[in-house]
């Protein structure tokens, strides 16, 4: 893979790990503020679940794409420890692979399609577009679908089953900790 490219989709990677931990920080928040304002003053804030779901939604789209840049959203351990059968794990990577791009494509394009009508609909405790919330289906789609393709390529050019294509560089974690298949 071209170096420029792998900068890119490392970048993109950073990225979308830092909206993540935004979107968690907003939930956070919000649903402090929730029940700070309905325990404390007895008023509660409509604004704070209209908030707390948009973020939840884009948090979810977005931490998904992270899992399938990781190779973490369809495992089939067994194969991987048949090192004489490079084909079959190379066959089997490339139909999960394909049933994984096949799935992310049908959600972007389903997703764009319920978009306009989302888009006219308002959330009345935060006047702004229902759309916002629909537009993280097609959006964090897409993303995975980039990652679906590297971790593809990364997978079936790795000869030796023991090495892990994927590693997983993941925000404020030390140098000395590798995250391999999920796991420290």
């Amino acid at each position: 893979m071209p170096a420029l490219l792998e900068r890119s989709l490392t970048l993109l990677d950073r990225v979308v790990q830092w909206a993540c931990v935004i979107a968690l920080a907003v939930i956070t928040l919000a649903v402090s503020w929730q029940v700070l304002t309905r325990y404390v003053t007895r008023d509660s804030a409509s604004w704070t679940v209209e908030i707390a779901s948009l973020a939840f939604v884009w948090l979810s789209m977005l931490a998904i794409s992270l899992g399938v840049r990781q190779g973490r959203h369809m495992v089939l351990d067994i194969w991987e420890y048949v090192p004489e059968r490079r084909w079959l794990r190379i066959t089997i990577t490339t139909i999960a692979s394909a049933l994984v791009l096949g799935t992310l494509v049908a959600l972007v394009i389903f997703g764009m399609e319920a978009l306009p009508s989302a888009m006219r609909r308002t959330m009345p405790g935060i006047d702004l577009p229902f759309g916002l919330i629909s537009l993280a289906v097609p959006v964090g789609c897409t993303i995975s679908a980039i990652f679906a393709i590297e971790a593809w390529w990364k997978l079936v050019r790795e000869p030796d089953p023991d090495v892990d294509p994927l590693p997983s560089a993941v925000l404020f974690q030390s140098e000395d900790d590798t995250m391999v298949k999920g796991e420290l």
